[in-house]
């Protein structure tokens, strides 16, 4: 472990200081889908994986991260011949989901769009960073590994100590660096910068916090999610029934 703040503080002092904070990261996320999960009526209707692009815009006091617009259909539904069976597509990161962040003041609010209902979470995940001495270049920045299971998936992030903040795509963040690729579940879903932009902002380029949603605590959300899941279980009764693929 002694080696890898060695090489951490060597990153950081080398190129820290000479670069802006304040700019734009353009990232790609990538969902993949297991179709063998699926009858084989539904099979050739489900892509095997969905990409979306997002953009976190940041400066030193705060940031955002949402989707880019698209034009293709973000939540398509696949319905099976028989079986009453129905598959909703929710393409990773998409719709008017939206991560604020305030570095000023530790606090961060997740604008989340759940069963057609809109929630602003506050509060952060609790991650338990583990550094690694792994490292890699990422969009032209050297970057570091850190890990954390999140219950049972493990979670693989890289942050770079060229940009100082600590900062990242939605609640990927809490390293002392930007984050800029992650991978979940062994490649199940992955998000990866393709652009850094490092400049100032534009007066068009505005942070904006989220307000339009219903103000809840993450415990709060995950016992509504929760309890909504077990209600479309118990509804369906095991007939078939509906399935979000989402991120």
């Amino acid at each position: 472990m002694k080696s890898v703040f060695i090489i951490l503080l060597s990153i950081t002092a080398t190129f820290c200081f000479s670069q802006n904070k304040e700019g734009v990261i353009t990232y790609e996320s990538t969902m993949r889908i297991d179709v063998s999960r699926f009858p084989p009526e539904m099979r050739g209707a489900i892509p095997p994986e969905r990409k979306s692009k997002n953009q976190l815009t940041f400066n030193e006091k705060e940031s955002i991260y949402k989707a880019l617009p698209t034009d293709e259909d973000t939540n398509r539904e696949v319905t099976a011949s028989g079986g009453g069976m129905r598959i909703q597509l929710r393409t990773p990161g998409g719709g008017d989901n939206e991560f604020y962040t305030n570095l000023e003041e530790g606090t961060s609010i997740d604008k989340t769009d759940f069963m057609g209902r809109v929630f602003l979470i506050e509060g952060d995940e609790e991650i338990d960073w583990k550094i690694t001495g792994e490292s890699k270049m990422i969009a032209g920045y050297q970057c570091m590994k850190a890990t954390y299971m999140r219950d049972t998936i493990p979670i693989a992030a890289w942050f770079t100590p060229q940009i100082p903040l600590s900062l990242g795509p939605a609640t990927f963040k809490g390293l002392p660096g930007v984050v800029l690729a992650v991978d979940s579940n062994n490649g199940r879903r992955t998000i990866e910068a393709l652009e850094v932009d490092l400049r100032n902002l534009t007066d068009d380029e505005v942070i904006e916090v989220p307000k339009k949603g219903k103000k809840v605590t993450r415990e709060e959300f995950e016992k509504i999610r929760d309890e909504k899941i077990q209600e479309m279980q118990e509804m369906n009764g095991g007939r078939g029934g509906r399935f979000i693929i989402r991120n």
